[in-house]
């Protein structure tokens, strides 16, 4: 299964470490995982978890409260995802993400988001 996910990652976040159990099991059991993050300049969390990120990590957007940067290139230009997880809504660039999302609702089979 190809799985999109946004969400915080590789920070000591709650949303993380949920993203982080979930995602890392998902690759675990072969599934293809694309994890779309804060990126370094700001992000969710007190502080970043890893020095490098894993190959599936892609840092594209910034946080609602801050920068509310978003380069969706990355996300719209994949040609399909079976699922895609928006986790943590609330902390997302969610104006930005509204307007590009929308290109993408055909590749997109199943979405759902979480609110941890």
């Amino acid at each position: 299964m190809k799985i999109g996910m946004m969400s915080a990652w590789n920070t000591d976040s709650g949303v993380a470490i949920h993203a982080e159990l979930i995602g890392r099991e998902w690759v675990k059991k072969g599934h293809e995982l694309k994890v779309f993050t804060f990126i370094k300049d700001d992000f969710h969390g007190d502080g970043l978890t890893a020095k490098i990120d894993e190959p599936f990590v892609v840092r594209c957007f910034g946080t609602s409260t801050k920068t509310k940067f978003l380069d969706p290139r990355p996300i719209i230009t994949e040609k399909y995802y079976d699922v895609f997880i928006v986790q943590d809504l609330r902390m997302l660039p969610y104006q930005n993400l509204y307007k590009n999302l929308s290109f993408n609702k055909e590749k997109i089979k199943n979405c759902g988001s979480c609110f941890t």
